[in-house]
């Protein structure tokens, strides 16, 4: 996806890649009617990158399960030949409120250790399941975050 995320702060090149091949499958999914859960993204600083998608429970049960995996798997994953996790992303389907009307959105949450705060997004859609009828918007700020590393 040519979405630039770099104006959300001081971001590198491999979280801006990151965040936005997580939108842009995200919104492919979308797109096909599939709707894939919490995805959790996690890269080194070699950017070796590991992908768990998370669909099993609630939404909410799923969104506390990615935050944990991160900060428990924060020193990486060994068995999938991932280090110290450098960077993470969280995406998720949701809404906003825009003009006292609620839409429709893709939420992502992003961090790198380089940074002193995590920040937020947000991508408009309609039409889920519309194949190439399905519209999105491009990616807005939505504020900083926690980390969670």
């Amino acid at each position: 996806m040519a979405q630039d995320m770099q104006d959300a702060g001081n971001v590198s090149a491999e979280l801006d890649a990151m965040v936005c091949d997580l939108i842009g499958a995200f919104l492919d999914d979308l797109a096909a009617g599939e709707n894939p859960g919490v995805v959790v993204a996690i890269e080194d600083a070699a950017s070796n990158r590991y992908l768990a998608a998370l669909d099993e429970d609630g939404e909410e049960a799923c969104l506390e399960a990615a935050t944990n995996f991160i900060s428990e798997h924060k020193m990486g994953l060994k068995d999938e030949g991932l280090g110290r996790i450098a960077r993470y992303a969280i995406g998720y389907t949701g809404c906003v409120e825009i003009d006292g009307g609620y839409h429709d959105a893709l939420l992502v949450s992003f961090f790198e250790t380089t940074l002193e705060s995590g920040f937020s997004a947000y991508v408009l859609y309609e039409g889920a399941g519309a194949g190439d009828g399905f519209m999105w918007s491009d990616p807005e700020p939505a504020g900083e975050e926690t980390p969670l590393i």
